[in-house]
């Protein structure tokens, strides 16, 4: 096959993106009707069916089901083909940035162990150096005092600080505080909690926005470098199947980024960024220049028409999840149902402004009443500009009431789920204290909102995962359990079907980012965004799933990934 230049590549995916379908199911009068490439021998998983094969050109699908004559034909072999998936919930530019990489400690890590990585990254930096990195896990610790003099044992110089799994919690040592100006006479900031003892001394542990208190101490990385390191997750990305995906949290800096990997023609995927609201509530320049700048950084494959809403945190042993309920046991720093990180009557008018202008709004909601207050902000928007708007997304959901269920299909609003966190990992056992039975029984409802109509969608929320790897979650939100199978299960009766789970990575995702006409399912007239397989997911056991492995991974007609032969 003919390889395109760069430029080509930009060129082509712009109109393709710019032009309806019908447009390349029927060609214009003198324009060759031979395919780029025609796909023979094939196991494919369409809108109408199992097919063996199929034909593209000019990276659009333009025969299923049929030979036809193509410039190259390639035999697949028996392989099975799938649509291209999403992950509609992930921070690799976060990742890129250092996040919570830099000193990178496992999250199944003791207090042992933690601690002893935390002095090698000590000893490899320079004297006053600032140490950032992650991810520490509650329930692991028990016997450890989760403190700044914990931290000061093994660090007494180097400021300190490290996300919890969840990303919403901090960890800092004594120098960090310090550094940061946080001593026993510091309020809590808005939306935050810095934790205390009897004595009203910071512990070293902050919540939420008081996080941020230390995070932007930290000297930011250079562009460049976190340009490379991106480049290096879209390549990891690509292998996993994964053709398009929401970046959930990003700044001006990051938007510049991304335009940069796409002006060099390495971004191939189809990203959407939503763009970071201050958590605080209070005004924020930065927030505002960068949306009325957002179109600047817009590319052929690049959308920044998204704004990322933190409705609450985390509903962990930090009780930092708005809920609707009390938690099961006291925490003496948060109230008893969690924090709402907004004012709902300044986020209506906020979501209503944003609706106006296109933007897609996408919540961090982990608590019900967190999921409630950001639909009621939906409610708000839809009674004021009607229901053209585009499709806003409540991230996470991890509870969700009843009653509000049924809100999504009536707002035209996706319900996003993580289902790579019902693998039973140490977090659940957090949720799982903190919150209690009989809630636990429909953590995660997403039977639920299939059964409510409702536009289902998934995303790993990687790195606060260990693996972005989507077959993991197709395989979890089938069986509730551990990969390959487990005793222990999580909300066992919100399981769904595998084609239910296919669909939430692949058409619903697409639907969510308004591609659905152009994207999402192997089609005519659609985009050629597909995978092949090393099996059939729908012929093997269901706890093999997550075995899984693709061989290729082609957007736009274009082969972006090859797995390498052993």
């Amino acid at each position: 096959m003919r390889r395109m230049t760069a430029s080509t590549i930009t060129a082509v995916s712009a109109l393709a993106l710019l032009l309806p379908c019908a447009a390349f199911a029927k060609p214009a009068p003198g324009a060759p009707r031979r395919a780029d490439v025609l796909f023979v021998g094939g196991h494919i998983y369409t809108a109408t069916g199992w097919h063996s094969t199929m034909a593209v050109r000019g990276g659009r699908i333009v025969a299923i089901g049929k030979r036809v004559k193509a410039r190259q034909v390639i035999d697949l072999k028996g392989r099975t083909v799938l649509p291209g998936l999403y992950d509609m919930h992930i921070h690799p530019v976060l990742q890129a940035n250092g996040g919570e990489g830099g000193c990178r400690i496992p999250q199944d890590a003791g207090p042992q162990k933690l601690l002893e990585l935390v002095a090698a990254c000590v000893k490899a930096a320079k004297p006053g150096e600032w140490i950032g990195g992650g991810q520490w896990q509650a329930s692991l610790l028990a016997g450890t005092p989760i403190t700044a003099a914990t931290l000061d044992a093994v660090s007494p110089d180097n400021p300190v600080m490290l996300f919890d799994v969840s990303g919403h919690s901090v960890w800092a040592n004594s120098r960090a505080l310090a550094l940061a100006g946080i001593g026993p006479d510091t309020p809590n900031p808005e939306g935050g909690i810095i934790e205390r003892d009897a004595a009203g001394k910071p512990t070293g542990v902050l919540r939420e926005t008081a996080g941020r208190m230390l995070t932007a101490k930290i000297p930011p990385q250079a562009l460049d470098k976190t340009e490379r390191f991106l480049a290096g997750h879209l390549t990891m990305l690509a292998g996993l199947g994964i053709v398009g995906y929401v970046e959930a949290m990003a700044y001006r800096d990051d938007l510049m980024v991304y335009a940069a990997l796409a002006d060099k023609g390495l971004l191939k995927h189809r990203v959407q960024a939503c763009i970071a609201f201050s958590e605080s509530g209070k005004p924020n320049p930065e927030f505002d220049r960068t949306l009325a700048d957002r179109r600047k950084f817009a590319r052929a494959t690049f959308n920044t028409d998204c704004v990322k809403v933190f409705a609450d945190g985390v509903p962990t042993e930090s009780h930092t999840g708005a809920m609707l309920a009390d938690y099961q046991a006291g925490q003496p720093n948060a109230p008893a149902k969690g924090l709402l990180l907004f004012d709902p009557a300044a986020m209506a008018a906020n979501v209503t402004q944003w609706d106006k202008q296109g933007v897609t709004v996408m919540f961090h909601a982990a608590g019900d009443r967190a999921v409630r207050a950001a639909l009621d902000a939906v409610a708000a928007a839809r009674k004021a500009n009607g229901m053209g708007g585009p499709i806003h997304q409540v991230g996470h959901s991890t509870f969700v009431d009843p009653a509000d269920m049924p809100r999504f299909k009536a707002l035209n609003t996706a319900v996003e789920f993580s289902p790579y966190l019902w693998d039973p990992q140490p977090i659940n056992d957090d949720i799982t204290a903190a919150v209690g039975n009989p809630r636990m029984d429909r953590v995660w409802p997403i039977r639920e909102g299939f059964a409510a109509g409702a536009l289902v969608i998934a995303g790993s929320d990687w790195a606060v995962v260990p693996s972005p790897n989507p077959w993991i979650g197709i395989e979890t939100a089938v069986t509730r359990r551990n990969p390959g199978g487990s005793t222990r299960s999580f909300g066992l009766n919100e399981a769904i079907t595998l084609p239910q789970a296919i669909t939430m990575f692949t058409i619903a995702a697409a639907q969510r980012m308004g591609m659905g006409d152009k994207a999402g399912s192997l089609e005519i007239g659609k985009l050629a965004d597909f995978i092949v397989l090393d099996r059939d997911p729908f012929a093997i056991p269901v706890t093999q799933i997550h075995q899984t492995r693709v061989q290729e991974t082609w957007i736009g007609g274009q082969q972006v990934f090859k797995l390498p032969k052993d």
